[in-house]
Parts: C-alpha cells; structure tokens; sequence
C-alpha cells in the first residue's frame, strides 16, 4: 500500500511562492492567538 502511495507524483503549485506567503501568514496569527491566550490565562 505504502508503494501506491510512494508513486504517485506530488502535485506542483502554479503559484509561485504564494502558498508559503500564505502559510508564513497564518503563522503568523497562530503566534498572536496564542500570545493573547496566554495573557488572558495570566488573569
């Protein structure tokens, strides 16, 4: 099973760089949600 799944090829993004931005973005809010969960679990 592991041998059908090693073959098939990984689809490339036609978007040049944008799906990194996006993920760099979303880290980026991920950073401030937890900053501000551990502000509000402070008291």
């Amino acid at each position: 099973m592991s041998e059908i799944a090693s073959n098939q090829p990984k689809p490339k993004s036609p978007r040049n760089g944008t799906d990194r931005i996006a993920f760099a973005e979303v880290e980026r809010w991920m950073a401030l949600i937890r900053e501000i969960c551990l502000e509000q679990a402070k008291g």
